[in-house]
């Protein structure tokens, strides 16, 4: 049995990719009686400071506290936010320096899971399709509305599929992994991400050299176990 705590687009994926029995965990209580063998942290917050910290930080401490009494495996989503995006390429052992609020909540998230033990924390790139609001979410509905998006020639992301997170999970957790592994396909710019993106939706591209921001992510551990994510 495996818990999942909210029942949003991933947490869907993860149900139709995983052939498991699933179970909505809400609340330490939920994880005593329903003894799930793992539990993957599906719900986040990026919308105010005050419930980005009850939820990424606090609610999903609570619940890895109760999982690993029980001797579950707590499996942490994280993100390319937990640094600024000066460097890129970022592995799992570069050192975290959020750029904001919401990467601040994921990184101490992360880092009180795994001081429990017995964890598996992916730390995703920039999550995407047509209806997932990541930060890609604007230049798809752009294309779709408008036929129009502007994108940042300076801005490199390593772009993943929900999709295709779904599927790397299922494939790591029968790997029996653990630890932190970058979940993430490989470097592209915005625009370059926009030009692929308008193959599929139509749509014209505009070019836009905005400020520099590098949040791409090494993902030669993911390659290591033998998964390979081009990320579009």
């Amino acid at each position: 049995m495996i818990g999942i705590t909210d029942e949003g687009e991933l947490a869907r994926a993860l149900t139709n990719a995983i052939d498991d029995e699933f179970i909505f965990i809400d609340s330490p209580k939920k994880v005593y009686e329903t003894k799930p063998e793992i539990v993957i942290h599906t719900l986040e917050d990026n919308s105010n400071n005050p419930s980005m910290w009850n939820l990424n930080t606090w609610f999903a401490i609570n619940i890895a506290k109760a999982a690993n009494k029980i001797g579950s495996l707590n499996v942490y989503f994280s993100t390319f936010m937990i640094y600024d995006g000066k460097k890129g390429y970022y592995s799992e052992t570069s050192t975290p320096s959020p750029l904001n609020y919401y990467g601040m909540t994921k990184l101490v998230g992360e880092t009180a899971i795994a001081s429990l033990g017995n964890y598996l924390i992916l730390r995703l790139g920039a999550v995407y399709s047509p209806s997932y609001r990541g930060i890609l979410f604007h230049i798809i509905k752009a294309l779709i509305k408008k036929g129009i998006a502007k994108c940042n020639t300076n801005l490199y992301l390593s772009p993943i599929s929900v999709k295709d997170v779904a599927y790397a999970v299922k494939y790591l957790l029968e790997k029996d992994a653990r630890g932190v592994i970058n979940l993430a396909g490989k470097r592209f710019s915005e625009y370059d991400i926009c030009k692929k993106f308008s193959d599929d939706y139509g749509g014209l591209i505009i070019p836009i050299e905005g400020k520099y921001f590098d949040f791409s992510l090494d993902n030669w551990l993911l390659r290591s176990f033998g998964l390979k994510i081009d990320g579009i």
